[in-house]
């Protein structure tokens, strides 16, 4: 019985592993992200991934969604609904014009000092 209980409670810990990610995290390099994810330019970095469809969850990792990250660049994020739920120097926006999902990027300031 006890052996069952323990296989159990490992297979949940394995499954929950699975639904982790580490989008939106802060990050210096490729390697403080997880495979198939990048550091992106971001105050602070930022780990994510490349998406296709703002709004839209396919291409992105759980609990993310594809967002506009500026300059017209479609990356996975982490939902918000305030800007406090972000991290600092980074803002809740819609996902895109006419959406009605938001998305934590980086801020409006950060980003006018970006070059395009």
């Amino acid at each position: 019985m006890k052996r069952h209980l323990l296989l159990g409670a490992v297979s949940l810990l394995v499954l929950a592993g699975c639904n982790l990610t580490s989008a939106g995290v802060a990050c210096n390099n490729r390697d403080d992200c997880e495979p198939a994810q990048e550091c992106h330019a971001a105050p602070g970095g930022f780990c994510t991934r490349g998406c296709t469809e703002p709004g839209q969850t396919r291409d992105c990792p759980t609990g993310t969604l594809c967002s506009n990250f500026g300059a017209d660049q479609l990356v996975c994020s982490t939902p918000c609904q305030l800007d406090s739920d972000c991290r600092a120097n980074f803002e809740c926006v819609l996902t895109h014009p006419g959406g009605t999902q938001s998305a934590c990027r980086p801020s409006a300031a950060w980003l006018a000092t970006q070059p395009r």
